[in-house]
């Protein structure tokens, strides 16, 4: 495939979501689902393409932060069921059974707002537990007392519990298997009222390192991107790629400043690449120290055939400058890839593949 003639784009490979989500499925066990995390538009690679392509390749279900991000998916002609993985504001609960959501409740308030929206239809809603992130959810001691209250509620039916655990792989193990168990237990007797009911509590990090964590609904954005914060290894396929051109290419002598504020000293004959990318498309804001170093624990590049093209200086708004000094025979108008923060590459042409 020939590369777009465009100064910078991202290649997006809807086959490695689809390889991504597929193992995923042949992962679970016990009747459990997935539920393909589609929110900020899908991590910055296109909310509708992907779900698709996700829902095609087993998943049950899809999930977003927001009313405004369910509406895209119906406009798309999206039917499969959509979770809502943040609460709504009470004022919002008409447009809610408008788009036919399944919606995250932590407050008797809420519910009722959902209720009386409902018509004659009923809502499903999903109660979200609390256990020490501290956004949302309903706290675990004051979870039976919700549940009788949402239990008077003629057009509202709850047909799951969720949690989202604090869990970071390789900072909180032991506190997440604690809070993961207290969770199951907490939700037992409502499972044992109703087997129907969902319980889920796996995101991508508790996917993969807590496998008897998985519940009901594996809620997995990171995986399907190719992701892994765990670890533990999977055949997991990379679906991004950020690309650029080189600008403009020069060469600095030793000792010369360049960048702002004069920060890089180069420390032997350079040459030096322009990209036309900058923390406006994604790319890291932390400065680098005076003189060569990259900052304590940062350390950024491009790639360019397999050779790495380190960063000089700050990063600029729409600008950055690499060495390509160990890469002779690059020229302008050549593809570098880039590292970049995916749901801020917003406004760049996308490529799917």
């Amino acid at each position: 495939m020939a590369a777009p003639k465009e100064l910078k784009w991202v290649e997006i490979d809807l086959s490695a979501i689809a390889h991504n989500a597929a193992w995923a499925v042949s992962r679970l066990e016990g009747g459990a689902k997935l539920m393909a995390v589609v929110k900020a538009d899908a991590y910055g690679h296109g909310a509708p393409a992907v779900a698709k392509v996700a829902l095609k390749a087993g998943a049950a279900s899809l999930g977003v932060r927001d009313l405004a991000e369910a509406a895209d998916l119906r406009r798309a002609g999206i039917a499969a069921p959509i979770h809502l993985l943040a609460p709504i504001l009470p004022e919002q609960a008409r447009e809610a059974v408008r788009l036919r959501v399944v919606a995250c409740v932590d407050g008797i308030e809420q519910a009722r707002a959902l209720s009386a929206a409902a018509g004659g239809r009923k809502v499903e809603a999903h109660v979200d537990v609390d256990f020490g992130l501290g956004r949302w959810g309903v706290p675990a001691r004051e979870l039976a007392g919700l549940m009788a209250a949402l239990a008077g509620l003629k057009r509202l039916r709850v047909t799951g519990l969720s949690a989202h655990i604090d869990y970071v792989p390789g900072k909180n193990a032991v506190e997440a298997e604690e809070k993961l168990g207290a969770f199951r237990r907490l939700a037992a007797p409502y499972k044992k009222r109703d087997p129907r009911l969902v319980v889920r509590a796996a995101n991508t990090s508790v996917f993969m390192d807590f496998p008897h964590h998985r519940f009901d609904l594996a809620c997995l954005g990171n995986l399907l991107y190719g992701i892994n914060p765990s670890s533990r290894s999977a055949p997991l396929k990379n679906a991004w790629k950020f690309c650029a051109r080189i600008l403009t290419l020069r060469e600095v002598r030793k000792g010369a400043s360049i960048g702002y504020a004069s920060e890089y000293l180069a420390p032997r004959r350079m040459r030096v690449a322009t990209l036309p990318v900058g923390y406006a498309d994604g790319l890291t804001m932390e400065p680098a120290e005076r003189l060569i170093g990259f900052g304590s624990g940062f350390r950024y590049w491009g790639m360019r055939r397999g050779v790495r093209l380190p960063f000089v200086g700050r990063c600029g708004i729409s600008h950055v400058l690499v060495d390509a000094t160990d890469a002779p025979d690059a020229k302008v108008g050549d593809v570098v890839t880039l590292p970049v923060r995916r749901t801020a590459a917003r406004g760049v042409a996308r490529l799917y593949l």
